[in-house]
């Protein structure tokens, strides 16, 4: 442990100017005695747990999922491209997620970094004057309303399309990912963004433009505020409960059945 040091003037002297220095830089006065270094490390030591259990929360693996193969969708394949609708919905509530592998973990982060990294932000005013415009794979051009250079440019929305239209194209099922609409906070207000969220046993993991990480929307809810409106995420994880609840409801019904025929 890295012990203070205590000094003055020129170090010579432990009059009015004495001072404590921490052994991170805390600079305390004299009078203000051990208690107060003992009170910032004590705070240190704190935070720095907190800010470990908030990642191991946001990055930990999903630990209900079902190790199991997914089970794709009757129906047209196409509904389940692009951006949310009533099939996706539907699909989203009645569906069973297992748990995906290391290599699709793997490609989950990879192609969301790589997105992240080919398409510049600008809203679609700027970029198509517009209120709203979906693009998948934004090319390269020139925004209408702005001097940018030609580029590929995009809003959130287009991140996230782009993102689900990659991974299909790496192998995974477009059935397992769904564009997501979330309210979140802002330094001015509430925005609604959009994010791909890919659901993992009772939770999503969340690519997002903002970040390379990919984290949990559990977390994102609980501890950034965030509030997924399109689709529910708690209406999502209500359903996985009560899938449950009717699983093991009906597994225990033949062995009550059966102990009532013995007593027969």
């Amino acid at each position: 442990m890295t012990m203070p040091r205590i000094g003055g003037s020129r170090g010579m002297t432990m009059g009015c100017s004495a001072r404590i220095v921490g052994p991170h830089g805390e600079v305390f006065p004299r009078r203000a005695s051990w208690r107060a270094l003992k009170r910032s490390a004590h705070c240190r030591v704190i935070l720095a747990a907190g800010a470990a259990a908030l990642i191991a929360a946001c990055l930990g693996p999903v630990e209900d999922a079902v190790t199991s193969h997914y089970r794709e969708p009757r129906g047209n394949p196409a509904a389940y491209q692009g951006m949310m609708n009533e099939t996706q919905a539907r699909h989203l509530q009645q569906a069973v997620f297992p748990k995906l592998s290391e290599d699709e973990h793997r490609l989950l982060r990879r192609v969301n970094s790589a997105v992240n990294r080919d398409i510049r932000y600008l809203s679609d005013v700027q970029n198509y004057a517009l209120p709203d415009k979906a693009v998948t794979e934004p090319p390269v051009h020139q925004p209408l309303l702005t001097r940018l250079p030609p580029a590929r440019y995009g809003d959130c929305e287009d991140y996230a399309l782009t993102k689900k239209h990659r991974l299909v194209r790496a192998g995974f099922s477009a059935s397992r990912s769904f564009v997501a609409l979330a309210i979140v906070p802002e330094d001015y207000g509430r925005i609604t963004h959009s994010v791909l969220a890919i659901p993992e046993g009772s939770d999503w993991w969340v690519l997002n433009n903002w970040d390379n990480d990919i984290q949990r929307a559990s977390s994102l809810e609980r501890w950034w505020d965030w509030e997924f409106i399109r689709p529910r995420y708690d209406s999502y994880l209500l359903s996985v409960q009560t899938r449950r609840i009717a699983e093991q409801a009906a597994a225990a019904l033949p062995a009550a059945g059966g102990g009532a025929r013995a007593r027969e």
